[in-house]
């Protein structure tokens, strides 16, 4: 931008506040952006309807199962137990725990990603879904919050 006008014209474009500084006058041009999801490519399958058709077959499921517990291995053989190296253990994704646990897979992911804090009550559904020790998964949840918090 080489001029007021120009700033002025495409702040108005955009929005703008005034506010008034110390010995002068100060515009703060601002702009909200909107996080669209994108629309799927014609004749395209979305990754989720990918996974939950390969999720209904037998002999691909364990196949995902078994990837799931080998990435455990290679991704947290050095950090401390967290609750998404545990589900990884098990073999099951996200959203195979969140319907095991009687929850959503968002759910699970904030707790993984240490944004929600789960009471007993769900901790105990999880570790009954991980089929692992509550005390365990509760110790898994606390070292996630550590890592991601």
């Amino acid at each position: 931008m080489n001029s007021t006008a120009t700033l002025q014209e495409e702040s108005s474009q955009i929005g703008a506040l005034s506010s008034p500084v110390a010995g002068g006058h100060c515009e703060i041009v601002y702009r909200e952006f909107g996080a669209a999801r994108p629309l799927p490519l014609p004749g395209t399958t979305s990754l989720s309807s990918l996974l939950t058709e390969f999720e209904a077959e037998p002999e691909m499921s364990a196949h995902l199962a078994e990837a799931r517990r080998n990435l455990a291995v290679e991704m947290y053989a050095d950090e401390p137990e967290t609750l998404s190296a545990m589900r990884l253990a098990a073999g099951l994704s996200q959203a195979q725990l969140a319907v095991r646990a009687g929850t959503t897979q968002s759910y699970i992911a904030r707790v993984e990603h240490g944004q929600v804090d789960p009471g007993t009550g769900m901790i105990t559904r999880i570790s009954e879904a991980l089929g692992a020790d509550a005390v365990l998964t509760f110790r898994a949840v606390l070292n996630q919050r550590n890592t991601r918090g």
